[in-house]
């Protein structure tokens, strides 16, 4: 199985660095409201500036709240997908993306941006490798099929293997992410 993409996801370029102290605050973490982002009112992040449409982040932290933001301009509120605990066959909807032309960025970028910014969780504590496998674009519909391995370290250091596959509906801009 040849790889299209070929995608590393690590923890030191998790934007919700330092806000995971408890399961109360991890369950607030899966919800990213809407927000205008700026310079003035959002910090943004190094790793996610070439996802830039029209030099407006797309992620940022809102300063005077200290929560993960998404821009309103091109995002619905979304809710976090954790693609290492879908099982095969559930349907985990994420928001919807708004310029439903996606001449702003293509299906497949924003799918790469998706889990560049850990909306997709790809891995519990360390890192994930993931390899793009396929793609279908039919009926106005993409579809990114991923095959991986995500790392962690309990009593001992694990590797298991990751399989999902990220959706967006052309005509609605909905994004999903489903098991298999």
């Amino acid at each position: 199985m040849k790889c299209i993409d070929i995608i590393k996801i690590s923890r030191d370029d998790h934007p919700w660095k330092g806000m995971t102290q408890s399961s109360r605050q991890e369950e607030i973490n899966k919800h990213i409201p809407t927000a205008e982002i700026n310079k003035e009112t959002c910090e943004v992040f190094q790793h996610l500036l070439s996802y830039q449409i029209q030099s407006e982040d797309l992620l940022g932290k809102d300063r005077r709240t200290n929560k993960i933001v998404i821009n309103n301009r091109y995002f619905s509120a979304l809710e976090k997908a954790d693609a290492t605990r879908i099982p095969p066959g559930v349907v985990k909807k994420v928001g919807r993306f708004l310029d439903t032309s996606f001449i702003s960025i293509s299906p497949r970028r924003l799918v790469r941006f998706l889990l560049d910014a850990q909306i997709i969780t790809t891995y519990w504590h360390l890192e994930s490798e993931l390899c793009l496998i396929g793609e279908k674009d039919e009926n106005n519909n993409y579809t990114a099929i991923f095959t991986g391995v995500h790392r962690y370290c309990t009593n001992r250091c694990e590797a298991e293997p990751l399989n999902f596959t990220v959706s967006i509906d052309r005509n609605t801009g909905e994004i999903s992410v489903t098991g298999y």
